[in-house]
């Protein structure tokens, strides 16, 4: 047991989230330049997606400043 598998799960948990970021940034700019009127609101979204992540863990780490 050389802890490949506890190697495979730290990997997912590292770049799962930005994969799922990226994934959704490039979905919501490709809807933008093919869906017409439909993909502009569906670019708002995914392309915001990243803003409000960013913006949460900013409040969480501001929230922690200011506890300890």
């Amino acid at each position: 047991m050389h802890g490949s598998s506890d190697r495979a799960h730290l990997w997912i948990r590292v770049f799962a989230a930005p994969i799922l970021l990226a994934a959704a940034t490039i979905t919501g700019l490709l809807a933008a330049l093919l869906w017409g009127a439909l993909g502009q609101y569906v670019a708002w979204v995914t392309v915001g997606c990243p803003v409000l992540v960013v913006f949460r863990v900013w409040l969480r780490r501001s929230k922690k400043a200011k506890s300890s």
